[in-house]
């Protein structure tokens, strides 16, 4: 199981790492005010297709946490997706696993509603005052949620 539990730690440092780059406007940079300008350059469409990364990040990550619960130690190497079979939402990977992990349930609503203001996003439709706040919000929810999961799966593995 330390195998798995350590290849669930890596998926949740690299959306750690995609969040904090895509938070200080793509780039991890100690720098604020060019982080700031940065940020202010980039355009809607890249802030909603960088969140939608993150959540597909976290998708596969919720998924394979709950491959890795239900096998545990018999869980092997992970097999791929079957596309069929994908799912292509954080919020529901998070209702059809979380209950399994004993995942809070009220993260799903802050999911969905991540998840629509990415589409608005990709979409061009927002892009003003708040816009860099909320995005900044939504790179640490995916982070902290990230780091949720393997609380869950560390906690049930005992």
């Amino acid at each position: 199981m330390s195998d798995r539990y350590a290849e669930l730690a890596g998926q949740v440092a690299r959306i750690e790492r995609a969040a904090a780059f895509l938070a200080n406007g793509m780039s991890l940079s100690l720098c604020p005010d060019a982080a700031g300008r940065r940020r202010n350059a980039m355009p809607a469409k890249l802030i909603g297709n960088g969140l939608r990364e993150l959540d597909l990040f976290l998708t596969d990550l919720i998924v394979e946490a709950g491959r890795v619960h239900r096998l545990g130690a018999a869980a092997g190497g992970d097999p791929g997706v079957h596309p069929g079979r994908r799912i292509y939402s954080a919020a529901e990977a998070w209702r059809r696993t979380g209950p399994q992990l004993g995942l809070a349930v009220e993260a799903r609503a802050r999911l969905r509603a991540m998840r629509a203001a990415q589409n608005r996003h990709c979409f061009g439709r927002l892009r003003g005052e708040g816009a860099e706040a909320a995005m900044q919000r939504a790179c640490a929810d995916y982070a902290r949620l990230a780091g949720e999961v393997l609380t869950a799966v560390r906690v049930r593995a005992g």
